[in-house]
């Protein structure tokens, strides 16, 4: 498993052309804030980079029926992609892989009490930290709907999260694997959820790939 995650505020496309697909392209020119095209971009430019890792130039891809991203030309390769504020991840596998990545903000906990496990809820209310515990829960939570390929067709209070020593799910008879991780100094929160062994996250430097893209660039020209 590769899972990587990178900040791309700073993304200058004019060093990244190539680097993404035309229907991407397309998406990202709908957006009307920069930061949003941004997000769009540069969450391709990082799984390309990942794919790139595992050999992987030709991706072709495509959406499920849930509106779920996969390569139609590597059917057993799997990858799943988040993006929040200043930041993109992705997670790339042998196995279906979901992950998540949310900017640590102010939060209205009537959402969990609405939308979440009753035990969720009240573990957010014992925690000193309600901020950093609903958003553990929410990407740890988020990363297994992903993961499953439903979404948010999945409800939020069908299944529940125990975050202890160790991070279970309890929801029918699946087991899976969870982690959960505080990066960016703490400012953001990052979940995945895999059938498979989970790697640590790893910081990737835009500058890197802007400059390796640059690289080929000169080699073709």
């Amino acid at each position: 498993m590769l899972l990587y995650y990178m900040d791309v505020s700073k993304l200058d496309f004019n060093k990244l052309q190539g680097s993404v697909s035309s229907e991407r392209l397309k998406k990202a020119d709908r957006y009307f804030h920069q930061k949003d095209k941004q997000l769009s971009l540069g969450v391709e430019i990082l799984l390309n980079h990942a794919l790139g890792e595992m050999g992987i130039y030709d991706p072709i891809f495509d959406v499920d029926k849930y509106s779920k991203p996969y390569l139609k030309n590597y059917s057993d390769i799997h990858f799943n992609l988040s993006h929040s504020e200043e930041y993109v991840a992705c997670a790339v596998s042998n196995s279906p892989v979901g992950v998540d990545i949310e900017y640590v903000d102010e939060v209205d906990l009537n959402v969990a009490e609405r939308y979440f496990f009753g035990s969720e809820y009240e573990y957010i209310l014992n925690n000193s930290n309600k901020k950093e515990a609903f958003f553990s829960l929410w990407v740890l939570k988020e990363s297994y709907m992903k993961m499953t390929g439903l979404g948010f067709h999945l409800p939020l209070d069908e299944f529940s999260i125990e975050i202890d020593d160790e991070i279970k799910l309890i929801h029918k008879d699946n087991t899976v694997k969870l982690g959960l991780w505080n990066v960016c100094g703490g400012e953001y929160m990052l979940g995945i959820c895999s059938k498979n062994k989970i790697t640590e996250p790893i910081l990737i430097n835009l500058e890197d790939i802007e400059n390796v893209n640059h690289e080929k660039i000169g080699e073709t020209a």
